[in-house]
């Protein structure tokens, strides 16, 4: 190879690590203009802004455990106190725990609609941040003082971001559920035991959760009355020969109105003592036949306990009731359906005693008046095994008096019917 040859050979040598190295120059250079578009600080609000999304797709936001689409204010109270604040806005009433960062509206039945988080890490989000993150906000609403970027998520939900005219990031956040917002009057359900095992308390919570979602769905089905300085003390499982006229006799006494679950098989055997509750003024209505489980029935064993029940109540005073109280408050759509084609509403309650487990007639008392709210309808038992309930009864009905609480019935409290 002669000179020439070598030397056009070194040129382009040096000619293609100086291209090389152009190249490299040309990535680093890309990587630093890219890094120029989306800093540290993007990066970390989106990683944020992502996590309140998701968490606000279950009704939530970052650092709350509870939300808005079941959740309760007393919840709230139990477990962090008395609010620094409790206001009322509009039809609603909202609750503000500063050292928490929180506020939390809720509706006169003490369900959770907006729960508002002001944490200082949202005050470096943007809103440049929020649409490159979400896109244009499905609304941007306009106020006085401050612009609302909403974003509509499912069931009802809407997440907004409050910026105040003027600042840069944002003040708050809301996680809103509008419907519950405007949601009827309608109570959870309270009552506790400390006798109770650790799942059978957590089964208990979540069937109460269910049957609240369950009259809400269905206009046949009552938890409590209107909100009025009323309730319903109510009485399952009778009639006895002992404990129910003992709680008659008592009601008569003070003058107050009772409604008792009666179940067929035992107004067959205490007819005496079903007259003594309807000629006193009582109303008299269906627990179903056998006490058992009406869901796992068929519909036409189902149909049979209802009809079994009223004919023998029926047999007794002349009249067919038009309201039951299934077994256990175990109810679903079928039983509900057959119910109502039967001439029937379905009553369960939004207080229990637990008369049943905690049987001392001071805790059934306290079940009562540590919870005790408008229209609340009252459960207890009138059984042979329930005796503390009728000793409870006396300081009870004065408690709930000394509150300004007037007894009622159910066809006075829910406007149903009796009887058919």
């Amino acid at each position: 190879m002669n000179k020439k040859s070598i030397l056009v050979i070194c040129m382009l040598l040096i000619l293609l690590s100086a291209c090389h190295a152009d190249n490299s120059a040309s990535s680093e250079q890309l990587q630093q203009r890219e890094d120029g578009l989306q800093p540290k600080e993007d990066h970390q609000a989106f990683d944020l802004l992502n996590r309140v999304m998701e968490k606000a797709q279950s009704g939530m936001t970052l650092g709350s455990p509870y939300n808005v689409l079941d959740s309760n204010i007393d919840e709230v109270k139990a477990e962090w106190g008395k609010p620094d604040n409790e206001d009322q806005a509009g039809k609603g009433f909202y609750a503000t725990y500063q050292s928490k960062s929180f506020a939390y509206g809720f509706n006169k039945s003490g369900n959770i609609f907006d729960v508002r988080s002001y944490a200082k890490e949202l005050n470096e989000i943007t809103s440049a941040q929020i649409e490159d993150c979400f896109g244009q906000p499905d609304q941007l609403r306009e106020m006085d003082k401050e612009e609302i970027y909403v974003y509509k998520l499912d069931q009802e939900i809407e997440l907004k971001f409050i910026i105040p005219k003027g600042e840069k990031g944002v003040h708050h956040l809301s996680v809103m559920n509008s419907e519950r917002a405007k949601a009827e009057y309608l109570l959870n359900i309270k009552g506790e035991s400390n006798q109770l095992s650790a799942s059978a308390w957590e089964s208990m919570k979540e069937w109460r959760q269910q049957m609240v979602s369950f009259a809400r769905e269905h206009k046949n089905v009552y938890l409590n009355g209107p909100n009025k300085k009323q309730v319903a003390l109510t009485f399952d499982d009778g009639p006895d020969g002992k404990v129910t006229p003992a709680i008659i006799d008592l009601l008569n006494k003070y003058k107050v109105k009772g409604n008792f679950f009666f179940l067929g098989s035992h107004v067959e055997a205490h007819p005496q003592v079903v007259k003594k509750a309807y000629n006193s003024g009582h109303l008299v209505l269906s627990h179903s036949y056998n006490h058992v489980e009406l869901p796992k029935l068929t519909a036409k064993e189902i149909k049979i306990e209802i009809e079994r029940a009223g004919h023998s109540i029926k047999s007794v005073i002349g009249k067919e009731p038009a309201i039951i109280r299934t077994p256990y408050g175990e109810t679903n759509k079928q039983v509900v359906e057959i119910a109502q084609q039967e001439g029937y509403s379905v009553v369960l309650w939004s207080i229990d005693t637990l008369d049943w487990s905690q049987k001392e007639a001071s805790n059934i008392v306290n079940n009562v008046m540590n919870d005790v709210r408008n229209g609340d309808i009252i459960l207890m038992h009138s059984d042979s095994k329930k005796t503390e309930a009728a000793t409870a009864l006396s300081d009870l009905i004065e408690g709930l008096q000394e509150k300004g609480f007037e007894m009622v019935d159910l066809e006075t409290l829910l406007n149903i019917k009796a009887y058919q």
